[in-house]
């Protein structure tokens, strides 16, 4: 099983569950900023607050998620069958977020939104983590598991792509008011269920890897702090993702108040897109034969430009050079997105020499724990800059403001940028470790000092 190729069809549909999860995530990073200081008119201080909340509470629920899911012992496998429990309360939660309640106090007003978010964020936590702690499952391969993520990528890029070209469209075709947000809240949340059920029949588990834990909390834990490479690739994914976390959250307000065009970004976003998903098959073809921290710190080099092009723009500068940028940050951030799914498969096949167990579910839970709360904090704190700088939506912004604004857009993004690639120069995890990692693994389970490996999968055809 090991060695063949993974059917193209499989690829195509598990794609779709980042689908789904990017659908929920750019809508509540890119456009629901706007929409609680705008439509719903809260301060924009407690507007940043409430992803805050929101997201610490979901980050802590990742790692134990993870946790549950790693020791899941069900028939029907410990991975999949949260992609049936946790669908349809995702979806629900995700409308509801977009409905707008005759709420007169600002405090029941913050309560009521922080409220549905963590609703939301822990349904989306009860599919997504055991979704992409299920990719190790799917193929031992290294180069295999690259491609895997890219097809993730790509979908997720789509996810993109749909939510920030079609979410305000519709609004506005609607008629723009209260009742069109809550329609189309609706017509999304749908939108955002329906892949879990094609991903669930497609899929498999391996049950030689489904097993009680034998580790204690503190010492899975303690393992997982001692595992160099993780500490590298947590360091290199943290980073990476507030960088695009602060411009996605920002980026409306951006070319509303910094560059006067509030049209620009649809079309700016499209290009953006367009250059991360035409980009993408370029890279797996150039990481083929490389090391994945060398893809990863090439892909940070284009995405630095952009975004320092992005900082100084000005308004009276033509329209070209904006849509240039876009492109470059768009290559860029392309291989820095699709290749830390990639390796976190890889840092899991590492740690099973050490703890004996299958802990992708762990893995993916701190993984994905530390980078919400990273970019929460990020855009909470950007946020918070903006309502002390006396940003005030709907009017002139002064100078100061402004600058926050494209500093928190674009500078602060760069560094992150930076420091991201500077980790990934020094993850020990490259081609040839990993192959030693998978023969080390295999003299193991042939002496059964792990559980011996096994042809029988839970869940679709091969």
């Amino acid at each position: 099983m090991n060695d063949e190729r993974l059917p193209l069809h499989l690829k195509l549909i598990y794609g779709f569950g980042d689908h789904s999860v990017n659908v929920a995530l750019v809508a509540l990073s890119a456009i629901f900023p706007f929409y609680l200081t705008d439509v719903v008119e809260m301060r924009v201080g407690l507007a940043g607050l409430v992803p805050l909340v929101g997201r610490a509470v979901d980050a802590v629920t990742d790692v134990w998620m993870g946790r549950i899911s790693d020791h899941t012992t069900w028939k029907a496998g410990r991975r999949r069958p949260y992609f049936l429990i946790g669908s349809i309360p995702f979806a629900v939660s995700f409308a509801a977020i977009w409905s707008v309640p005759s709420i007169e106090s600002p405090a029941v007003q913050f309560a009521f939104y922080t409220g549905v978010y963590v609703m939301l964020s822990i349904s989306m936590t009860v599919v997504a983590i055991p979704y992409q702690a299920l990719l190790p499952e799917l193929t031992d391969s290294y180069h295999e598991r690259t491609s895997l993520a890219t097809f993730r990528s790509i979908s997720s890029i789509l996810g993109t792509f749909v939510t920030l070209m079609l979410f305000r469209r519709l609004v506005v075709e609607l008629g723009g008011d209260p009742n069109a947000w809550s329609l189309v809240g609706a017509i999304f949340g749908l939108w955002i269920f329906w892949p879990w059920i094609p991903i669930w029949w497609v899929t498999w588990e391996r049950p030689d890897r489904q097993r009680e834990s034998s580790l204690s909390v503190r010492e899975s834990f303690r393992l997982l702090a001692e595992n160099r490479s993780f500490r590298r690739l947590i360091t290199l994914y943290t980073f990476g993702r507030v960088a695009i976390d602060l411009p996605m959250s920002l980026f409306l307000l951006y070319f509303t108040y910094v560059i006067g065009r509030p049209t620009d970004f649809e079309p700016v976003m499209a290009v953006f897109l367009s250059a991360v998903v035409l980009s993408m098959p370029l890279w797996l073809k150039f990481s083929r034969g490389r090391d994945k921290r060398t893809t990863y710190v090439y892909g940070c080099t284009g995405w630095v430009i952009g975004l320092g092009c992005l900082f100084v723009n000005q308004p009276e500068w033509p329209f070209a050079i904006t849509l240039v940028a876009t492109t470059f940050a768009g290559i860029g951030y392309s291989a820095a997105d699709m290749l830390p799914w990639s390796m976190i498969a890889d840092v899991a096949d590492e740690d099973e020499i050490r703890s004996g167990e299958r802990r992708e579910g762990l893995y993916v839970g701190v993984f994905t724990f530390l980078r919400k709360l990273a970019g929460a904090v990020g855009v909470a704190f950007a946020f918070l800059a903006l309502d002390v700088a006396g940003f005030r939506p709907g009017t002139q912004n002064s100078d100061t403001v402004l600058w926050v604004l494209r500093a928190a857009t674009a500078l602060v993004p760069v560094l992150c940028v930076i420091a991201s690639a500077w980790a990934a120069r020094g993850y020990p995890l490259g081609y040839r470790r990993h192959q030693e990692v998978l023969e080390e693994l295999e003299r193991l389970r042939e002496k059964r000092i792990l559980a011996a490996p096994t042809d029988a999968v839970i869940g679709g055809p091969y």
